[in-house]
């Protein structure tokens, strides 16, 4: 019976390829036994056992000289060599019983290969039909399927358990076919399990939901596809269980986004292709007025009037190529009344069906702010019209209003710039502020800072250039007493001390390294550890970050972390150079002028013509502040009441010199670029020389012949 159950001889290795083997071999019809180049005998199933008068966990025999009176070593060597050479081998024979005596026999040697060696099958010739090893073929890949199937048998006692099962729960094979249902299925007990086998027979299929649980005390959430068997004669329970961990994880994520959703501060539903709300989160609910009921009986098009069906078909077919826009729109409310929103709409494949999902954000307090930047700069507008174009005379001394901390500018250019000031103040979004030296990016920080609602609060700058290397982490984060040589006493650092309001991380760029997975931790946690400290310190503080390095490059070259740089990229701000906003110049001046004239003890009133032109016509390599150091100078320099033409401006008026790069000047540059991204390795695999496509010989002398050292990339 190839259901019988089969306990005897555990394989040590369970997961092993002959292991599996000789477990397939169990449920064959013929005897079977598997032997090693030696004659060594590593198993034989219960048949093979019961043909010689053994009993099926007792067989006695070590080596087939032990089983057959015909074989030595040598003649076994032979066979061997022979079954290596056709691939398996038969011959007529004789074989000792449990009794002594010999039994002739008919004996098939079959080369296998498992785990990488070779092994004998010796199956004994019964006569049997090829069925006979379908039940062996298909045993063995019962055994490696990847379903979890059990047998059992009327009262629960389990004989089969396919290795996928005995994985799950944590069982060796032997220890599995011991137990009962009801050692493996959470609260099932021997009457329960009556009942359940009764209905069995009746319905032929069940299927169930239960907990399994496994050898160290686990239960695993789990569906059993029960099935009754008939084999000749003899009823069997097969159970398939498939594991819902991950479906049941699933359900719970899928719930908690749900909740997500629904608190966020945004404004968020999915549409349908023609436009109909599949979705929509209590805030969009909230700030609209509507019931769900509502929102279920219309359309985008019923909520917003300037988008018709030809625009939203638009969109969606746009959606396909680009998978997201951005979007400015009225909302109209309940109340019939109008939200002004933006956000953006990104287009979602679940299977067949498309969706879009739109995040929407309630901007009313932005435009009042941006009308009220407006309103600022159109009475700037207007005072600037008084300046006249052929000579600008200082009559009286004029209020120059410095909104937005000191941010002087009248140009169209620059508005973006004041805008996303605005836009991004009172939030406590992380800023990066970008921008050439001299262009006054920590005016900008600290424009966003007295607009925020931290204003209040502390104001911490800190020059990341500025602070030597070894230095630089106890400045930041502190340090305790003994941290290292020369700290006498517990030091507060920056963070600590901008508790609650912000901090300023001016040449971001510059920090180490080694210190930047500390500083993505404060910015993603809010937490930190001081220098030789144990304890975590939790703070509540908003970063600006400004620099004028390109970041991306320096993250590509390896010296700065790419999740730092994303994590401080949440709202870059570009403040652009002072070439871009020419007309800001006049404005400039006539500060500088007025600063300077307090601070020298000076009475420059008048800036003629020419020199006004000469200075709007210099396109000013050091920005703004390259500009103050030239009217300081001019006017140390002009002893009247006239501003004198004293400017040193660089060779030509671009702001930079031209020249023309020589072919080794371009050869240095690659090398050491090259250098960079292999972070000085010259050779072997990811070596500069490989990046280069050259021969390492041919590197080496071209780097000596240009001067180049392995670590002048660090330069």
């Amino acid at each position: 019976n190839p259901l019988q159950r089969y306990r005897r001889m555990p394989v040590s290795n369970d997961h092993s390829q002959l292991a599996g083997h000789i477990q397939a071999a169990k449920h064959l019809l013929h005897g079977v036994m598997f032997l090693d180049r030696e004659g060594n005998i590593l198993s034989v199933n219960n048949q093979f056992a019961q043909k010689l008068g053994f009993a099926p966990d007792n067989f006695e025999p070590k080596t087939i000289f032990q089983v057959n009176p015909h074989f030595n070593f040598l003649s076994w060597k032979k066979l061997w060599e022979e079954m290596l050479e056709k691939g398996q081998v038969s011959l007529e024979t004789e074989h000792l019983t449990a009794n002594s005596e010999t039994i002739p026999v008919g004996l098939q040697l079959k080369k296998l290969m498992a785990d990488g060696k070779t092994y004998c099958q010796a199956n004994l010739n019964t006569g049997l039909t090829e069925s006979d090893e379908d039940i062996y073929l298909a045993s063995f890949c019962l055994d490696n399927l990847q379903e979890h199937i059990i047998w059992a048998e009327p009262d629960g006692s389990i004989f089969y358990a396919n290795r996928a099962v005995r994985k799950m729960l944590g069982y060796t094979q032997s220890a599995f076919l011991n137990l009962n249902l009801t050692d493996i299925c959470h609260s099932l007990s021997a009457e329960n399990r009556q009942r359940q086998w009764e209905k069995l027979k009746s319905k032929k299929w069940l299927q169930t939901e239960t907990l399994l649980l496994t050898n160290t005390g686990q239960l695993i959430p789990t569906e059993l596809s029960r099935h009754h068997m008939n084999f000749h004669g003899r009823e069997y329970e097969a159970i398939v269980a498939k594991d819902l961990r991950q479906q049941r994880k699933r359900e719970d994520l899928m719930v908690l986004s749900f909740h997500a959703l629904d608190q966020a501060s945004e404004m968020i539903y999915w549409l349908e292709p023609d436009g109909r709300f599949y979705y929509c989160n209590d805030t969009f609910l909230e700030k609209t007025g509507y019931e769900k009921s509502d929102i279920e009986n219309k359309t985008l098009m019923d909520l917003m009037p300037d988008v018709t069906p030809e625009v939203f078909n638009t969109n969606w077919q746009t959606l396909r190529s680009t998978r997201f826009i951005n979007t400015e729109r009225n909302l109209i409310c309940k109340n019939g009344s109008t939200i002004p929103v933006e956000g953006t709409v990104t287009l979602i494949k679940l299977g067949t069906q498309e969706y879009t999902c739109t995040t929407l954000r309630d901007i009313t307090k932005h435009l009042e702010r941006q009308a009220n930047l407006q309103k600022l700069y159109d009475e700037k507008e207007a005072l600037n019209l008084q300046l006249q174009e052929e000579n600008i005379i200082l009559k009286e001394e004029i209020e120059i209003k410095q909104d937005l901390n000191n941010i002087i500018s009248r140009s169209p250019n620059y508005k973006p710039v004041l805008r996303q000031i605005g836009q991004v103040a009172d939030t406590d979004a992380t800023v990066l502020i970008l921008g050439e030296t001299g262009t006054g990016k920590e005016l900008v920080a600290n424009a966003i800072y007295r607009l925020s609602s931290r204003s209040q609060q502390p104001w911490v700058k800190v020059n990341c250039s500025a602070l030597p290397e070894n230095l630089i982490e106890s400045e930041l984060f502190g340090h305790e007493k003994g941290a290292f040589t020369g700290a006498f006493q517990k030091k507060t650092g920056r963070f600590e001390t901008a508790h609650k309001g912000t901090i300023f991380l001016d040449e971001i760029g510059e920090i180490p390294l080694e210190l930047q997975s500390k500083l993505l931790r404060v910015l993603q946690e809010g937490e930190f550890q001081r220098l030789g400290g144990t304890s975590t310190i939790r703070v509540d503080v908003r970063v600006i970050a400004a620099t004028n390095r390109k970041l991306e490059e320096r993250v590509e070259q390896g010296l700065f972390r790419e999740d730092l740089y994303y994590r401080l990229n949440v709202f870059p701000i570009y403040n652009i150079p002072l070439r871009e906003r020419k007309d800001d110049i006049p404005l400039l001046v006539r500060h500088f002028i007025e600063k300077y004239n307090h601070r020298l003890g000076r009475r420059i009133e008048e800036i003629p013509q020419p020199v006004m032109k000469e200075l709007m016509e210099y396109e000013y390599p050091g920005n703004v502040r390259e500009l103050e150091n030239l009217i300081e100078r001019a006017i140390i320099l002009s002893p009247g009441k006239q501003l004198g033409n004293h400017f040193q401006f660089k060779k030509t008026k671009t702001g930079r010199k031209k020249t023309f790069i020589g072919m080794e000047e371009m050869q240095r540059r690659h090398i050491l670029d090259a250098l960079r991204r292999t972070q000085g390795k010259v050779t072997g695999k990811g070596g500069a020389a490989e990046l280069l496509k050259m021969k390492d010989k041919t590197l080496y002398s071209r780097m000596s012949k240009l001067g180049i050292g392995r670590n002048d990339f660090l330069k």
